[in-house]
């Protein structure tokens, strides 16, 4: 029987190191993290000491520096990495839709490869009534959150729990953490909100009692409010590390990989908002993704600047698990981090969480990125290793309009795509009325406006907190 070297839990000569049995599928763990912008993480080249450990296991795997979320908000972007497919395809694009049911989704696959699926899930969004439960042998989604709280904790004892549980199948985990979202709750032993609070406390709400979105905030709120996010971050690393460890304690004869990512990142005021939702810009579709554990030694340390879209994760982890036979077709990222293989493009579709209206659509090559605002047909360029922070708009620099053309030409049948959605005839989408709890949860994190609102309209204007 052959045996590897892999990572684990002692350090030798700077590198994890283990051994397991390389004959055994490896188990799989998807790790997914609320609202988690990727430039607040050090291995992002963050200031702050947000991440340590996330940090480690970047060193020791593959890190993709320009992977893009699939939308700006939690359900079409997770959905998209289930389906492997972009949200005008799987159809849960309001807070009134969910998943086609005739698409094949990740667990599915995994579980027909002889895979024991489980999941830990903590937030509305991504539940069973959205269609994601499909699949898995368990569903655990008793670990919610509104606004108040922190979860990390409970989650990660719920999927080791899960996890531990006696099993000669490989295991596929999925555990989607959900502290770094609003509301911004201190953890204060990680000391990153020092400073004047302005006025806010150890809590930052979004909205004020009369229900007003917060506005007028100082730079030295503004400052606040950012180092309170990042404790929320430090917060949820400690708790994946204490999930890595535990995973890799637990089966000790079998390889563990963990594919690490978010579902969208978080606005601070970078183009006039604040939160997530509705736009395409870097701070909120430019997301962390990380490949790590027992990996091929001759990718772990590589990092790669080639835009990709994390919908591609499920093309990976089939790949992962030696699972020849299924029906996604997206490239894998392994491929991509080795040069044999990249996607021409990476995309991503912005929209409200609560109706069609608002959609953009955004579009990379390289260093180029194009945003096309479909309901004003207009259209902004940037260079995102000049401007990382999108603020000089290149359009209309006729040194540009080469470059211009040619992402035209490339978004523009994504664009009508997503454009078709909104007119007669345009494929269904599968509509669900929300239960009370979930409707409730999503009012309470902003997503619906009012007890009267009928979730199955999507009509309201904004996926912004109010």
């Amino acid at each position: 029987m052959a045996i590897a070297l892999a990572l684990l839990s002692g350090v030798v000569g700077g590198c994890w190191i283990r051994n397991f049995d390389a004959d055994l599928e490896p188990d799989l763990v998807l790790i997914s993290i609320d609202s988690l912008r990727a430039d607040h993480l050090q291995l992002y080249g963050h200031d702050r000491a947000t991440s340590p450990v996330l940090s480690q296991l970047g060193r020791e795997g593959v890190v993709f520096y320009q992977a893009l979320s699939s939308a700006p908000w939690t359900l079409p972007s997770m959905a998209s990495v289930h389906t492997g497919v972009p949200p005008h395809r799987h159809g849960a694009i309001s807070n009134s839709s969910g998943i086609d049911p005739s698409l094949p989704m990740l667990a599915e696959a995994l579980r027909d490869g002889g895979y024991r699926t489980l999941a830990v899930t903590s937030h509305a969004f991504v539940s069973e009534q959205f269609g994601f439960a499909r699949g898995f042998d368990v569903f655990d989604e008793s670990i919610r959150a509104d606004h108040t709280g922190s979860t990390s904790e409970a989650l990660t004892e719920a999927a080791l729990a899960h996890f531990v549980e006696d099993s000669d199948a490989p295991i596929f985990l999925w555990v989607h953490y959900f502290d770094p979202h609003y509301n911004y709750e201190r953890h204060p032993e990680y000391a990153l909100a020092e400073g004047p609070t302005g006025r806010f406390g150890d809590a930052i709400e979004f909205a004020t009692p009369d229900g007003r979105e917060l506005r007028d905030v100082s730079s030295s709120e503004l400052d606040y409010m950012r180092g309170v996010y990042d404790e929320e971050i430090a917060n949820t690393d400690h708790w994946i590390g204490q999930l890595v460890e535990g995973v890799r304690d637990a089966r000790r004869g079998r390889a563990a990989i963990f594919a690490i990512t978010a579902d969208h990142g978080e606005a601070f005021f970078d183009h006039g908002r604040l939160a997530h939702g509705r736009d395409v810009y870097q701070e909120l579709v430019r997301v962390p993704l990380i490949i790590t554990g027992d990996i091929d030694r001759t990718i772990r340390g590589v990092g790669t600047r080639r835009p990709v879209e994390t919908a591609a994760i499920a093309t990976t982890l089939l790949g992962l698990a030696k699972i020849e036979e299924h029906p996604f077709a997206g490239i894998d990222l392994i491929d991509t981090a080795m040069s044999r293989r990249s996607p021409p493009f990476a995309m991503s579709e912005g929209s409200y969480a609560r109706g069609p209206d608002g959609r953009k659509v955004a579009i990379m090559q390289g260093n180029w990125k194009l945003i096309h605002d479909l309901d004003r047909n207009r259209y902004e360029l940037y260079n995102v290793q000049t401007d990382p922070e999108e603020l000089n708009d290149l359009s209309k620099d006729p040194k540009s309009q080469a470059k211009l053309k040619l992402l035209q030409g490339a978004v523009a049948a994504r664009s009508q795509a997503v454009r078709a959605l909104r007119s007669k005839g345009a494929p269904k989408t599968r509509r669900i009325r929300l239960d009370a709890q979930n409707a409730e949860r999503l009012r309470a994190l902003g997503y619906l406006e009012s007890p009267s609102e009928d979730a199955s309209s999507g009509e309201a204007e904004s996926a912004a907190p109010r």
